[in-house]
């Protein structure tokens, strides 16, 4: 691998989806990847047997393919630094075990978690610090060792920290950190069933994979020490790390469930469409600057991607602002994309077009709809609210708002001017073919002025008629797409 090739990773435990604050992770090392024409790597950190599941792992994998993130080494990829799961690479850290144990900078423990539940509370009765371990078998005699040893009983390895001195970092996002090293005990590298350790297999997986920078959550930043550590230990240079804010709610607190969805299948099943997704993810604590449009593609966000305005400060989400970068992109969409959307979610509700509608130029469902999404226009702003909108042209139960049906149809004069509108379409629009919207138009416009009415008193009862709202589209649009004989037996009905 070349030194000045650069590597990143997303490294998520299976144990369960994949929350916004990792996706936010990976895109930012995705980003961070591609603007550098490096390498983004995908790892399974599944060391945690009890917890880790492979529905969680599809949850994640499935998460990272809808948001577009595409991994070039990891799980059905392969690469030259495979395997990608920790689970399938124990003989890496067993070597690297060993590596510890010839420079002596490891040691066996042998106490049980009931003798440091003991210690612990005999050093807080006594007013002392515990910090996590006090050494005790890192004093051990050779032969209380060998006694052990020939007992059978457990044991874990523990690296030998640094008693005095400073470990620090600079970190890319918020500068110079650094931790006393009195207060980083000797913790556990690999357990007593010989499995590794977080903080153990990161690093060694970090380093054997070549991770140039390792961008992740500032949960991290108190790892980051020990880490360094064992990196020392070993003699391997540590690579650049740069932990990124936290994520918050509108509360400003830590964001959760009780704020509303969090995982990214989640906002899909909400309507939110993956280049919206990850737009907005990537203005959670990056700045594209004082001036330029928030609304961009994942080529945009790559082009302009830079570590240096990754913030330090937390982000707070906010759901209205991700709605509107979400209907900007559907807006902006192609009419190719557009229908691609619309399509499945007409078909789970066994929606279709009807050629005996009369619609000019329609002639199956995929020109049908598109006609409609062009109807529509700036307000196909959601995919959850697309059904709502377009109910009318598919059905004829569709939701009334009752307050303008008695306002605008609901009296004698609404009922009458659409019994009239009615018998003068059926008279003037041939029943044989269908009509474009200025034809629907002229009828309307010569019988307000033959009843001495404005164009308003028979637009707006019409409206209501034909699409149980008070708002839509251009009436005369919506007259062409629903079709002549659904416009006249509709407005029929209405006239009771």
């Amino acid at each position: 691998m070349s030194e000045n090739l650069v590597r990143v990773r997303f490294a998520p435990s299976p144990t369960g989806y994949l929350h916004v604050g990792g996706a936010r992770t990976a895109l930012f090392n995705w980003l961070y990847a591609r603007n550098q024409q490096g390498v983004f790597v995908l790892r399974i950190e599944d060391t945690d047997r009890e917890r880790s599941t492979a529905a969680s792992l599809d949850a994640i994998i499935r998460g990272l393919e809808w948001l577009g993130l595409d991994w070039d080494e990891g799980p059905g990829k392969g690469g030259p630094c495979g395997p990608y799961a920790q689970s399938e690479r124990l003989p890496v850290y067993r070597a690297a075990l060993r590596e510890l144990q010839d420079r002596d900078r490891v040691y066996r423990c042998f106490c049980s978690d009931e003798e440091l539940e003991r210690r612990m509370q005999a050093a807080k009765d006594e007013g002392r610090a515990w910090d996590g371990y006090d050494g005790h078998c890192r004093r051990l005699p050779a032969a209380q060792i060998a006694a052990y040893e020939a007992a059978g009983r457990p044991a874990c390895w523990r690296l030998r920290t640094p008693p005095t001195g400073v470990t620090f970092w600079y970190d890319i996002v918020v500068g110079k950190r650094e931790f006393q090293n009195e207060v980083i005990t000797d913790r556990v590298v690999v357990k007593a069933d010989g499995f590794p350790t977080y903080n153990f297999a990161v690093v060694v997986d970090d380093h054997t994979m070549g991770i140039t920078h390792v961008l992740r959550g500032d949960d991290h930043v108190s790892n980051t020490p020990f880490q360094l550590m064992i990196y020392d230990a070993l003699g391997w240079t540590p690579p650049k790390f740069g932990h990124m804010p936290m994520i918050l709610g509108p509360d400003r607190k830590r964001l959760s469930k009780r704020h509303g969805a969090v995982s990214v299948e989640e906002f899909r099943d909400q309507g939110i469409i993956p280049q919206a997704m990850v737009n907005y993810l990537a203005l959670l604590g990056w700045s594209i600057g004082a001036s330029g449009d928030e609304v961009m593609t994942s080529e945009g966000l790559i082009k302009k991607f830079s570590l240096k305005k990754v913030n330090s400060s937390p982000a707070a989400f906010d759901y209205d602002k991700l709605e509107h970068i979400n209907s900007q992109h559907l807006k902006r969409m192609d009419p190719d994309h557009r229908r691609a959307l619309a399509l499945p979610i007409l078909a789970a509700r066994g929606w279709s077009y009807d050629p005996a509608w009369q619609v000019p130029g329609a002639s199956d469902q995929h020109t049908y709809v598109d006609r409609l999404l062009a109807l529509l226009g700036g307000r196909f702003s959601s995919l959850r609210t697309l059904p709502d909108q377009l109910v009318f042209f598919f059905r004829e139960d569709f939701p009334v708002d009752a307050e303008a049906w008695r306002q605008q149809v609901a009296g004698a004069a609404g009922r009458e001017r659409l019994a009239a509108l009615a018998e003068a379409m059926d008279r003037a629009l041939p029943a044989d073919r269908p009509a474009g919207a200025a034809a629907y138009e002229e009828v309307v416009r010569e019988l307000a002025e033959r009843s001495q009415l404005a164009a308003g008193e028979l637009i707006h009862p019409a409206r209501v008629a034909l699409t149980g709202q008070g708002r839509s589209a251009g009436i005369f649009e919506v007259m062409e797409a629903l079709g002549r004989p659904r416009v006249v037996g509709r407005l029929r009905r209405a006239a009771g």
